[in-house]
């Protein structure tokens, strides 16, 4: 037992004498360097995000600055673009950035000739910078190993943000299928419901009918019912999100036409409204409608997910 305090007290006593009273948290042989804090932040004059549709329209512009403008500045930012969330694929934009604020302004073409491919749907390009200090050491936004510097920051600091994000999308507007006021032809491509194949919309194997859509206004689309030729079917779309409403909409009496006839149809007229995923398509120039039939003996709507009915430009 006496051997055994003595060892502890022997290894304690080695402990106390290997520290000193001015070591803190961080010994003082490992060297502290003040990184300075960026701020990145969309200009709101800017574009939001990259709209497939009109991607020579894209401007997107970044305010680069300081957290802290009157602290220790960095020796320079290099702005950085990280593609489709992949640090491996990270280029520089712009190198030796020393002004502060700094507004920075990107094009789509910018954005294809950095990254040597065309931008397409759901890309996306994260705008950060890497920090030099005035050692010269840089500090990566998004490097291979490890987290970027922005870990290190508190994220209850009200403000701090060192990277903004352009998505790539399909925005939509009524004129990518013709002008307000103005009709295009759409082709039937799915018709789960099965009007009639002759007079209606089928179709039987091979047979795509055409139904004429009108441009309204900047979020309405409307078309004729293909039961009696005369009800104006109206759609809604939501410019922010491409989905597609519809309630209560004419369709008609099958058993009466004039477009279709079906003798076994004992409802009476009926409704359509939006069941399930409706939404428009633009890079595609497409409808995509999920489908429930309201008469007054009740609904048809295909287990909840709607009959699909699927038309597209010509």
């Amino acid at each position: 037992m006496k051997k055994n305090l003595f060892f502890l007290f022997l290894l304690a006593s080695v402990i106390f004498a290997g520290c000193e009273k001015n070591d803190g948290m961080v010994p003082k042989e490992i060297p502290l360097e003040r990184v300075p804090a960026p701020v990145v932040t969309k200009d709101p004059t800017g574009s939001a995000s990259l709209d497939l549709t009109n991607l020579g329209a894209f401007n997107g512009k970044v305010n680069v600055g300081l957290y802290f403008p009157n602290d220790i500045p960095p020796a320079k930012f290099d702005i950085v673009i990280k593609k489709n969330n992949s640090n491996s694929n990270v280029k520089v934009f712009k190198a030796g950035v020393t002004t502060f604020p700094s507004l920075i302004t990107i094009t789509a073409a910018q954005l294809a000739t950095l990254f040597g491919t065309a931008i397409v749907l759901n890309d996306t390009y994260e705008v950060g910078v890497d920090v030099y200090v005035q050692s010269g050491k840089k500090y990566e936004a998004f490097p291979i190993v490890g987290q970027g510097y922005a870990a290190a920051f508190q994220p209850d600091h009200p403000g701090f943000n060192t990277s903004v994000i352009f998505s790539a999308i399909c925005a939509y507007r009524g004129d990518l299928f013709a002008p307000i006021g103005g009709t295009a032809n759409f082709q039937v491509i799915t018709d789960e419901w099965g009007d009639d194949p002759v007079n209606g919309w089928g179709p039987p194997a091979g047979y795509r009918p055409t139904v004429a859509v009108t441009v309204v206004d900047a979020t309405h689309l409307s078309f004729k019912s293909p039961v009696n030729g005369t009800s104006t079917i109206v759609l809604t779309i939501n410019p922010l999100d491409n989905a597609i409403t519809y309630t209560g909409q004419p369709y008609g009496n099958l058993a009466v036409g004039p477009l279709q006839v079906d003798p076994t149809w004992t409802f009476g007229n009926g409704t359509i409204e939006n069941v399930g995923i409706n939404n428009v398509a633009p890079c595609a120039l497409q409808l995509n409608l999920a489908i429930r039939y309201r008469v007054a003996a009740g609904t048809f709507s295909n287990g909840g997910v709607g009959y699909k009915l699927v038309l597209r430009k010509i």
